[in-house]
């Protein structure tokens, strides 16, 4: 079913290939599970907007931390903007990683208002070539934007012309912001320009359905996200190293030849389900490496699942089943006395589906009280993670909203005692007084056994003193009128 896409000049989008929305909310996983697999998501809509995000800043956010690259931005210079943001952020990346720093090399077609009449091709070959003899890097990404999307320039036919002249592989990066209201569209917009045209051979793993010990190191390849850090990926090498296993992380912050090796592997294993389905399909049907989407590895129960189905099909159950009882005995005595005295407190989660389903459970273990989570969006590859909820946490609220007016509504209408959440949300959430800790956090690990002791420690932390949120609270001023929080937060959801 997949294969009909990769062929294809431009990646689809998750509205049409899996079922994908960002706006529903119910009384409990169950309804929106049956929402999901209906399709219904796929037709709801708002009547009212505050504001979205542009799947290209999130594809940007993975091509900025490959090695040795140049980007040519195809579109007007505006849309450069954050990667002066970007910058800082890979660089510290690639200093913790042990890789070496370099400021990112990249550069605009710059499109004008004739270019917008007359086309903008000649400039993008132009830029291309430019890149090619001035950078001399191992791989161009050209990132097609909203404009030449609009106009119908054809940047796959320039790509593939400048490629035939150019030093560096050029690989284009289809990704208009306005095609998709759910950015993850973004991830998949990136794998399939390295599957289009980057050169990916069968290696020593591929076609095998598993590694035995005879086959020496057993390579594991994890694929990880940009809100991952190096933290958490030493945790994940340290689990998979106490099976036996050594991890290859992909594809952030890899190079043009570590992507030449990445089918030389026992296993393709996933850290977030939502990330990543799209390459591990592929991979499977060009090349038949088996892989593993389990969840992410947060959380006793997530942590120890996520690490039975990567030794699953390598013969190691039993001993990620020893690692885990070893690892959990050690936590537990470091864990309980942290949150002795916050049984029962309110937790409302809030980001990326996978994350947020399974803080949500790991909240429970802890001895919290989720009372719902706030989801970025929905597709058909969280339909095992919202089953595994549902069997833990039946009567949880969920919502599927990126909408601050919505979260804004959701807190003042269900009373968190804390909110875990996404990345700027922070300053919105404690001026209503409300403490809370950043969910996606590079400098801290939250996977593993390390990652849920530095969850319980900032949990703990966010409860010492709440003093600044409460004076904050009582001055701050909101752009919502008196009525606003009396209303249904989710009241501007519809469907068509």
């Amino acid at each position: 079913m997949e294969g009909k896409y990769y062929g294809q000049k431009a990646p689809p989008v998750r509205e049409n290939r899996l079922n994908a929305g960002d706006g529903f909310a119910g009384k409990c996983c169950a309804s929106l599970l049956e929402s999901g697999r209906g399709g219904l998501l796929t037709q709801t809509c708002r009547d009212f907007w505050q504001g979205n995000a542009c799947q290209m800043s999130l594809t940007l956010m993975m091509a900025t931390t490959i090695e040795k690259a140049a980007i040519v931005l195809h579109g007007p210079v505006g849309c450069g903007s954050n990667m002066h943001n970007l910058g800082p952020a890979v660089h510290k990346g690639k200093k913790c990683r042990g890789l070496v720093p370099a400021p990112l090399r990249w550069l605009s077609t710059n499109l004008t208002e004739g270019d917008i009449i007359g086309g903008g091709e000649a400039k993008l070959m132009e830029a291309i070539l430019y890149a090619d003899r001035e950078f001399r890097p191992e791989i161009i990404f050209v990132v097609s934007t909203c404009a030449p999307s609009v106009i119908g320039d054809d940047a796959d036919e320039i790509v593939t012309r400048a490629g035939a002249g150019t030093r560096a592989r050029v690989v284009l990066l289809d990704c208009p912001g306005f095609k998709s209201r759910v950015v993850a569209s973004a991830y998949d917009a990136f794998y399939h320009g390295l599957i289009r045209y980057l050169p990916l051979e069968g290696g020593p793993g591929a076609g095998k359905k598993g590694l035995g010990p005879a086959d020496g190191a057993r390579a594991v390849n994890v694929f990880n996200s940009t809100s991952i850090g190096q933290v958490d990926e030493a945790e994940i090498a340290r689990l998979l190293g106490e099976l036996g296993l050594r991890a290859r992380f992909y594809a952030e912050y890899s190079n043009a030849g570590k992507f030449r090796g990445l089918t030389g592997a026992a296993l393709n294993v996933s850290l977030c389900d939502i990330h990543d389905d799209y390459m591990l399909g592929f991979l499977w049907q060009r090349f038949g490496m088996p892989y593993v989407m389990g969840g992410m590895p947060i959380g006793y129960g997530g942590t120890r699942g996520w690490l039975e189905s990567v030794a699953g099909p390598l013969g190691l159950g039993r001993e990620a089943g020893e690692v885990a009882d070893r690892e959990e005995g050690r936590l537990r005595a470091t864990v309980e006395p942290l949150l002795a005295g916050l049984r029962g407190k309110r937790v409302l989660s809030v980001g990326g589906i996978a994350r947020v389903m399974a803080v949500s459970m790991a909240l429970k273990e802890l001895g919290l009280e989720p009372i719902g989570f706030h989801a970025y969006h929905y597709d058909d590859t969280a339909i095992p993670l919202l089953e595994r909820t549902q069997a833990e946490l039946p009567d949880l609220p969920v919502a599927v909203s990126s909408q601050d007016f919505e979260l804004f509504g959701a807190v003042r209408k269900f009373g968190p005692d804390l909110v875990i959440s996404h990345s700027g949300t922070q300053g919105l959430l404690a001026k209503m007084g409300v403490p809370a800790i950043q969910l996606y956090d590079v400098d801290r690990p939250c996977l593993g056994y390390k990652g849920l002791h530095s969850l319980a420690k900032r949990i703990a932390f966010a409860f010492a003193n709440v003093s600044f949120q409460k004076r904050l609270a009582a001055k701050a001023r909101f752009p919502y009128n008196k009525e606003w929080p009396k209303h249904d937060p989710y009241g501007h959801i519809k469907t068509t």
